[in-house]
């Protein structure tokens, strides 16, 4: 009798134990989500393009070790990519998908935490009229009881390709207006104007050696959008210093700072310069490398009218030095400072709605047109403003990388 209840004791404990395991797992489960490392901290990661494959990785990991294996799917996500778009104002679109590969399914060991890292590799593609792109990877069909993370379960990779392109050196005889001359009639309660430029003086020593190199002359009736290097107002030991980027406009002028207090620029270096208005307030911005550095105050309501767009246009006497330009974008709207740092150094998408002209001036050796991307029609010939000069056309071509 004794033997027989022992063993009834010992039946009973193992059954007690196999229920309070299964209990368990069965809290295990329910207690547990299943997300992707990277999302729960942030939920975009910029990745920059490079030559061939470029590769990145996610791991899918577990809240809680659990005693059995998880398996779970991942796929890209279009809906989630449409839900970013729509909420950040944005247009990212998605790469063609034979160009994107990674494992479509992972497996969480028993007694582990979190999968293997998994590797998204993305080979080189050729961008589509300047569109950004974005890969976005999503959780689903998760094996084994376990739900997935709502928050954490949708990551995505956004996609920077670097600028890089061929850039022409521009003087005095290349002046040129864009089409149609004098012919635009808009009246602008909001625009922003942004390039790059970069200024050699011809000896090919320095630059910025003489006063109102006229890079930009823009504006009409009533307003006025002139845009230059130098004037005279700083001087040093009987000199003046003409290495600052000055804005005439709504009747009054402002500019990157004063050369003789260390805010000069540099010749030979590259900047982003870009401009921005707001009527509603009658605020000017100015924007050097993605920062305001001065700002301008005007008669609120006030359009500006825009009845031309000339570039390298103050003529022989005012503009010696040679003036590489590109990435000339000029928009109907006030672009935020984190819309031009974003997009500093990369393209834009063509069809943006905001765009009035956009000359990325990369067509190379052998180009008389720059081209509006826009469709707008705003095309440039170069030296058009001379047309009786036998160097107008003559430009030199040079490729550069434009990076952070």
């Amino acid at each position: 009798m004794k033997r027989i209840s022992l063993l009834k004791i010992m039946a009973f404990g193992v059954l007690a134990l196999v229920h309070t395991a299964c209990e368990n797992a069965k809290y295990d489960v329910i207690d547990n989500l299943v997300y992707i490392n990277e999302a729960s901290t942030s939920k975009t990661k910029e990745l920059t393009l490079t030559e061939g494959t470029t590769r990145t990785s996610l791991t899918v990991r577990l809240v809680n070790i659990i005693n059995q294996t998880i398996k779970a799917n991942l796929f890209i996500d279009e809906s989630v990519l449409d839900a970013y778009n729509k909420k950040n104002e944005t247009n990212y679109k998605m790469p063609p998908k034979e160009y994107i590969s990674f494992p479509e399914s992972v497996t969480i060991e028993a007694g582990s935490v979190s999968a293997d890292p998994v590797n998204v590799d993305i080979k080189s593609f050729e961008a589509e009229g300047g569109a950004q792109y974005a890969i976005p990877i999503s959780i689903k069909n998760v094996e084994g009881g376990i739900e997935k993370s709502e928050s954490s379960s949708s990551f995505l990779l956004v996609l920077v390709k670097p600028l890089k392109q061929a850039v022409p050196k521009l003087t005095w005889y290349n002046g040129m207006h864009a089409a149609p001359e004098g012919a635009w009639g808009l009246a602008l309660p909001n625009y922003t104007l942004e390039w790059w430029s970069k200024v050699t003086s011809k000896s090919g020593n320095g630059g910025y050696t003489k006063n109102n190199q006229a890079i930009i002359n823009s504006g009409g009736s009533g307003t006025e959008l002139y845009i230059r290097f130098g004037d005279l107002i700083y001087s040093e030991n009987g000199s003046y210093k003409n290495n600052f980027l000055q804005v005439k406009t709504m009747g009054s002028q402002f500019d990157t700072g004063d050369p003789t207090k260390g805010k000069g620029l540099e010749a030979q270096k590259w900047y982003h310069f870009a401009v921005s208005y707001d009527a509603a307030s009658g605020t000017t911005l100015l924007y050097q490398n993605g920062t305001v550095v001065a700002s301008l105050s005007s008669s609120i309501g006030q359009p500006m009218n825009i009845d031309q767009f000339q570039m390298i246009s103050s003529g022989e006497e005012y503009f010696p030095d040679f003036c590489e330009m590109c990435q000339v974008r000029f928009w109907k709207v006030t672009r935020t400072v984190n819309q031009i740092k974003k997009s500093m150094y990369t393209e834009v998408d063509y069809t943006d709605k905001n765009l009035l002209l956009y000359l990325p001036m990369n067509e190379g050796e052998g180009a008389t047109i720059l081209h509006d991307v826009t469709g707008n029609g705003h095309d440039v010939e170069i030296g058009n403003s001379n047309l009786g000069n036998e160097n107008r056309q003559k430009v030199t071509w040079e490729t550069y990388s434009f990076a952070q």
